[in-house]
């Protein structure tokens, strides 16, 4: 069965709603990037030659960068539909948006250089030479510098606009990058070395030892920490707090599960973390830096970012092409969908069970679960009398007419 969501064909492989308990979400709808389609509910493929690695949201134009490492591309996805592919260096794997100019930029692994990306109009404007084997990038709005980890090189890149002004020597194969808006400081963690190093400006600060190769970081504005996946077989996520820069916390997310990427979820304060090697992700609640939940997503997840606009987490998913769409409610009652059109010959059924929130839906007129116009219980009894009276007034009007004397 098929309906059209978002302007594409979802095929129903599964229950949509299925883990709809689950108190950090669900996975709503998959995305397959191979073909274009939205698929309702989870759904795995078993051949893939994007490799799709990491991803970003631009609130300018509220689209969805996906870097394709298999085929040199970056897809661009607005809501669920891709609308471009953008071919960029080889073995694309970072990306990241920078409100002052509105540009995307993005790493090449295999090119060492980083394709800056004109969201406007979704073309690439420059090429910058950088380390060796670029891996992630962030933006510092306190100096509006781009922040790129080269992990061959053991270095960063500080790129200004289009300009590299300076290479930052950090620890062993560098690759995750996080800002800390609390006290502007660029957090990047060192995969060999097991540690994160803290730079302020174009100066590391302090190097603080994690747990075992950690890859992923992200701030959480709730309360200040910095969590890092540690992509180790014990899976675990070491929490900083950025006040002391020393580790506070280390969360167990599953043996077995070898976490890389981190998001934070601020319409719930959850914290998601990829877990690669189990194909699912781990929510953590910050305020007692425990696990709730785990999610199950497509085959070998990586990137992992939130899109504001309609509260979902988008997961890649590299070794099926896809793309995991998860609703960060624990029901359906709160999903929240823009910009969607559903057919008119379809029943509200086909796409959600108690769908609310909805902006800019056409519904079908000839829904018979969306609408009704029975009255309740409580008012019919009430439009019987009614009903019973006007008569009984009508028909004794009537004899009175009928015997009234000339």
């Amino acid at each position: 069965m098929a309906i059209l969501l978002f302007g594409l064909s979802v095929t129903a492989y599964g229950s949509q709603n299925s883990g709809q308990n689950n108190p950090g979400g669900y996975v709503k709808y998959t995305l397959d990037l191979i073909n274009n389609t939205l698929i309702n509910g989870n759904f795995v493929n078993t051949h893939n030659a994007l490799n799709p690695w990491d991803i970003a949201y631009d609130p300018s134009n509220g689209y969805i960068y996906v870097t394709n490492s298999g085929s040199d591309t970056v897809s661009v996805i607005n809501g669920a539909t891709v609308i471009a592919t953008i071919l960029v260096g080889s073995g694309p794997a970072g990306v990241a948006y920078d409100p002052s100019n509105g540009y995307i930029y993005v790493t090449n692994s295999g090119s060492y250089t980083v394709s800056v990306i004109n969201g406007t109009t979704n073309t690439v404007i420059a090429n910058i030479p950088v380390g060796s084997r670029p891996a992630e990038v962030a933006y510092d709005p306190s100096n509006g510098y781009i922040y790129v980890t080269n992990a061959g090189s053991g270095t960063v890149s500080v790129i200004n606009g289009t300009t590299v002004i300076a290479n930052i020597p950090v620890g062993s194969n560098p690759v995750g990058i996080a800002y800390d808006p609390s006290n502007g400081y660029i957090y990047v963690t060192n995969t060999y070395s097991g540690t994160v190093s803290v730079i302020n400006g174009t100066t590391v600060i302090a190097n603080i030892p994690v747990g075992s190769n950690p890859v992923g970081i992200a701030y959480d504005p709730s309360n200040g920490y910095i969590y890092v996946a540690d992509f180790e077989l014990t899976g675990t996520v070491s929490v900083i707090d950025g006040a002391t820069n020393t580790v506070i916390a280390t969360i167990p997310v599953g043996y077995g599960s070898e976490p890389t990427e981190v998001a934070y979820g601020p319409s719930n304060g959850y914290i998601y973390v990829v877990d690669s090697l189990s194909d699912t992700v781990s929510v953590i609640n910050g305020a007692t830096n425990t696990v709730i939940a785990n999610i199950t997503v497509g085959s070998g997840p990586w990137g992992i970012a939130y899109d504001p606009s309609n509260g979902y987490i988008y997961v890649v998913d590299s070794l099926s092409g896809t793309v995991s769409i998860i609703s960060t409610s624990a029901s359906t009652n709160s999903s929240s969908i823009s910009s969607v059109t559903t057919p008119t010959t379809s029943t509200s059924t086909s796409v959600s069970t108690n769908s609310s929130s909805i902006s800019s839906v056409t519904t079908p007129t000839t829904s018979s679960t969306s609408t009704s116009t029975k009255p309740t219980p409580s008012v019919a009894p009430t439009l019987v009398v009614v009903a019973v009276v006007v008569v009984v007034v009508l028909i004794v009007a009537l004899l009175m007419i009928k015997h009234r004397k000339p």
